[in-house]
């Protein structure tokens, strides 16, 4: 464009230059009248001898041949100002289509710009709405990992999460907790059902609060029975230990309890040690349970108890003695154990 544009200036220029000599011709042209006036006045006036006529005619033909000479030159720059305006004109035509399309190709890219703008948006908005389902999706995973972790063991649903699924362990060195809820049967019988399962609720979420301050771990309720372990998943040297701070804590929570309650709740507490099966349950719905001999007999010890005592098994006791003072029962007949010596957990060992 700047190219072009010179060119015009370079062809004005020119245009501009054959004016002024064609008005320079003209001058010379109405002098070279005048001359010939003078000329004509001096014959007319002086009726010079044949020697000034001939003069005259000379210069008449001097005159005559520049005039035409001054004519041909007039024409023929007259001929390129014509082709330089038509040159002109071509380039202008040129710049003015140059124009038009630069125009419509402004326009183009407005256009592509605005859809551009739109689709920006539109992929603002679809970022937003994917943000949006992120999150939610961040938040029912964290609902579920939440669930997941108050149904099973931390291990376990981590080791679930990770793979997919959980092989059932063998652990050699765990304590198991036993409460049954006395004459609950018959009392719950009384009560509104919304009542029962408040009493419940209420009752087994304190029990998990101390367990698990205990580094204990709650395997399950079943009605008002529940059963904690400690040694499982991760071992732990002193199972035996937390399990019974753990029942003396629920035992004086009750008490505490029971003291502005109206509803009055004693319970029986059996504790075993010794190994334990432990596994997930279930495809559509997961439950972690332990199996083994250790946990029938710590259901025997909570049936063989007293209210709001603690019955442990001669095993449990010795791995437990250098913390607490127990007191010794007479050999009991256990169902499918025989003669089976067990204790109840009098008081923590003083220091």
């Amino acid at each position: 464009m700047a190219r072009e544009h010179k060119k015009m200036i370079m062809k004005q220029e020119e245009i501009d230059r054959l004016l002024s000599k064609n008005q320079h011709l003209e001058a010379a042209n109405s002098k070279l009248r005048q001359q010939l006036d003078a000329l004509r006045e001096r014959i007319n006036n002086h009726l010079e001898k044949d020697r000034l006529h001939e003069e005259v005619r000379s210069e008449i033909k001097e005159f005559q041949e520049e005039t035409a000479r001054l004519k041909d030159e007039l024409g023929n720059e007259r001929c390129k100002t014509k082709s330089v305006v038509n040159d002109i004109q071509m380039r202008l035509n040129e710049l003015e289509e140059q124009r038009y399309k630069m125009a419509e190709a402004n326009l183009k890219l407005l256009e592509i710009t605005e859809i551009m703008e739109s689709q920006k948006i539109a992929l603002g908005e679809a970022n937003l709405e994917l943000l949006e389902v992120t999150e939610a999706l961040q938040e029912e995973k964290n609902k579920t990992e939440k669930l997941l972790r108050n149904i099973l063991p931390s291990r376990v649903a981590e080791e679930l999460k990770a793979t997919g699924k959980s092989v059932p362990e063998c652990f050699e060195n765990v304590t198991v907790f036993f409460s049954d809820i006395i004459d609950f049967t018959r009392i719950s019988s009384q009560l509104p059902p919304q009542t029962v399962i408040e009493e419940l609720s209420d009752i087994f979420t304190n029990f998990d609060r101390i367990f698990q301050r205990n580094h204990c771990e709650r395997i399950k309720t079943i009605g008002d029975a529940y059963m904690s372990v400690c040694g499982m998943p991760e071992p732990d040297e002193e199972h035996a230990v937390n399990i019974l701070k753990a029942a003396i804590e629920a035992i004086d929570y009750l008490r505490e309890r029971n003291l502005e309650h109206p509803l009055k709740w004693e319970i029986r507490i059996g504790v075993h040690s010794g190994p334990v099966v432990g596994g997930i349950v279930g495809i559509e719905k997961y439950i972690y349970d332990i199996f083994g001999d250790t946990i029938n007999t710590a259901s025997r010890m909570e049936k063989y108890s007293k209210p709001m005592s603690i019955n442990v098994s001669g095993v449990t006791r010795k791995l437990a003695s250098s913390h607490f003072d127990f007191s010794s029962r007479p050999d009991t007949e256990v169902k499918g154990k025989g003669q089976f010596k067990m204790y109840f957990l009098d008081s923590v060992k003083k220091a």
